[in-house]
């Protein structure tokens, strides 16, 4: 008796409350805490793909305008014409109208990011509540919750690029929504159209289908296929769509490599799946224990294993168990078998076991396929606690499963931090991906495009830069965009030697690369090889590829030879071609006078002072050319003005 009476008194016993009331509460918990997590998110800026996919994406920077060219072409079209075999125009369109109404404005994106999520939060828990009310309430809850909070997330809510993730499951949620819970006609027709939406959010969409089947199943036994007819000619639909649209492309599909994906490095087919498998097992880890998050995992940070490896045998083994738990809890419990069955579903293309896609591995593809292990995870909990229907909160399972929640929110939180700038980025994941050539690189590339414009200045910070980039190599001995970039930063340290031998190796790994040849040719220039400069410079020429100095370097380096004539054509070309360049005038001027043709110099000199008043050395000339000619008035006028400068 006394038992009874301080179990009335002391708990919150659910059975004495309006379920739907503390239902439509847990929806607002859910949703201004989801909100709430991600908040720290709406001062970033643009960070990584942000920059194709917004700032930089000529369809999406037209606003309304563009949304027909957004639904007519690949994915990243209106950045490069790199054709992926991706098509995703949902994203990019909500991206162009947002562009319409508030152009360039960061926060807008996030708020909307963060918003959409938290959306995806309340119909999560509506459609989890519907499918378990049989079960305690608190086993949707803290599945949405543990969704909601986990930091593998972080990735996908704080880049604005990965809104194509949080819309695929968002539009798949509202889709069984509408399908499946909802009644009226009026919903089946937004259900098709949602789960059409979730396709032309991201292609991965498809792997919802099987789920779709059998929650159809489950509602209309016998009947499901015909009800599921819509779905399936949706799906048909959208797979026709998507092929037109890649296949009738004038821009070829592009290859992967290893740079893209690890496992195209690795030796042979089993390597390859053996690979794939420890993957498979990282990613159960992950969501389990979320540990060095990174927004890259590329060569060689999972280096490449054969089937006698073992990680492998340790990932095989790990894998094994969650497949014979799924076969185990078919009948004890189906709900953790359904749970780990989601995931393997859902996590299929991203495993690289039997598909090949264009990344080794990514938190973001992890998104939603972590409901699957939390679904498990949550319900094996509850079914060892022996008591599926505990309605009390004071119970040591939702404690610990509070606690749970609060060291998850802590870390996203803090995580969100790193997403603020490619800067912040870059420098938190140096440390969590040590070993990946992207990360290293891209963290010394930041500091290379924040280099000074003092030269001195840059002097000082060039040798931690050529550090960072050499670390790459240590990685990757054949990073084009490394070698080249150490190219440009020995010639900014006059080290044109070092220049041309980083240089010379990056061209070696492309047939033809127009802006690497010319960067070689400057630094043969200026390390005073000029025959091999003046060879690369008249292949330039020759191939419509010119930059500011190629016409400037390469009459200089005639001139040096002695070859004034030849010169004197090329400054001319150039001139014509950028007619303000005083250093040209300069020089064509000097090469005139060096061939005899001193009057033209002398008006070359004229046109270079007229140009840049403050340029001495152009009335010095014009003294000298004067006093060639015999006219020491002149000749005395401007070697007089050149003193005064």
């Amino acid at each position: 008796m006394a038992k009874n009476n301080v179990t009335v008194s002391n708990s919150i016993q659910i059975d004495d409350l309006n379920l739907k009331n503390i239902s439509n509460k847990m929806v607002w918990f859910l949703a201004l805490f989801s909100f709430l997590l991600y908040a720290n998110t709406l001062s970033h800026g643009f960070v990584l793909d942000d920059i194709a996919v917004i700032e930089q994406n000529s369809f999406v920077k037209k606003g309304f305008a563009g949304i027909s060219e957004l639904f007519s072409t690949f994915y990243w079209q209106g950045y490069w014409n790199l054709n992926a075999g991706l098509y995703r125009p949902m994203s990019l369109v909500f991206f162009a109208v947002e562009w319409q109404l508030f152009p360039n404005n960061p926060f807008i994106y996030h708020f909307f990011n963060v918003f959409y999520y938290s959306l995806s939060v309340i119909l999560l828990f509506k459609v989890l509540y519907y499918y378990l009310k049989e079960y305690s309430i608190w086993i949707p809850f803290f599945i949405v919750l543990l969704f909601t909070v986990h930091p593998i997330h972080t990735e996908v809510v704080a880049n604005i690029k990965s809104r194509d993730e949080i819309f695929c499951f968002l539009f798949f949620i509202a889709g069984v929504y509408f399908l499946l819970i909802k009644e009226k006609k009026v919903y089946q027709v937004l259900g098709v159209v949602s789960y059409l939406f979730c396709l032309l959010s991201k292609e991965a969409g498809i792997l919802f289908l099987p789920i779709l089947f059998f929650l159809y199943w489950l509602k209309y036994k016998k009947d499901f296929f015909l009800k599921a007819i819509p779905i399936i000619s949706i799906s048909a639909f959208w797979l026709i769509l998507h092929r037109y649209i890649i296949l009738t492309s004038p821009f070829k599909r592009i290859q992967y490599t290893y740079l893209d994906n690890s496992l195209f490095g690795c030796d042979g087919l089993t390597s390859k799946i053996a690979t794939g498998v420890t993957l498979l097992a990282r990613y159960i880890i992950k969501s389990i224990y979320p540990y060095n998050l990174s927004y890259d995992y590329s060569f060689n940070q999972i280096p490449c294993v054969t089937i006698s490896s073992f990680s492998f045998l340790l990932s095989l083994l790990l894998v094994g168990i969650f497949l014979f738990s799924m076969y185990f809890f078919r009948k004890k419990n189906n709900f953790i078998s359904l749970g780990i069955l989601f995931f393997f579903i859902t996590i299929f293309l991203a495993s690289n076991i039997v598909v090949f896609i264009g990344t080794t591995m990514g938190d973001r593809l992890l998104y939603t396929p972590v409901l699957g292990i939390i679904i498990a995870l949550v319900f094996l909990l509850f079914h060892l606690s022996k008591n599926m229907k505990i309605k009390s909160f004071y119970h040591p399972l939702i404690y610990f499963l509070s606690f749970v929640v609060l060291l998850f929110s802590f870390k996203t939180f803090n995580r969100n931090k790193a997403w603020k700038s490619n800067t912040t980025l870059f420098t938190e994941d140096l440390l969590n991906a040590p070993n990946s050539a992207r990360v290293n690189f891209n963290y010394a590339t930041v500091f290379f495009n924040q280099l000074s414009s003092d030269v001195e200045i840059q002097k000082q910070q060039l040798p931690f830069i050529i550090d960072s980039y050499k670390k790459v190599l240590l990685i990757d001995p054949n990073d084009k965009g490394t070698l080249t970039n150490l190219g440009v930063c020995y010639y900014r340290m006059k080290d044109y030697k070092m220049s041309i031998s980083f240089t010379k190796h990056a061209l070696e790994l492309t047939k033809t690369d127009y802006a690497l040849q010319s960067n070689l040719a400057d630094a043969y220039f200026r390390n005073n090889n000029y025959d091999e400069a003046i060879a690369i410079y008249k292949e330039l020429i020759e191939n419509n590829y010119t930059q500011e100095n190629t016409y400037n370097y390469y009459g200089v380096a005639l001139f040096n030879k002695k070859e004034y004539a030849t010169a004197v054509t090329v400054f001319k070309e150039g001139i014509k071609q950028n007619s303000d360049f005083v250093e040209l005038w300069m020089n064509y001027g000097n090469a005139l006078a060096a061939s005899g043709n001193l009057k033209e110099a002398i008006t070359a000199f004229e046109k270079a002072y007229k140009l840049d008043p403050s340029q001495k050395n152009s009335l010095k000339f014009l003294a000298m050319s004067y006093q060639e000619l015999g006219n020491t008035e002149k000749a005395n006028y401007y070697y007089s003005e050149f003193i005064k400068k």
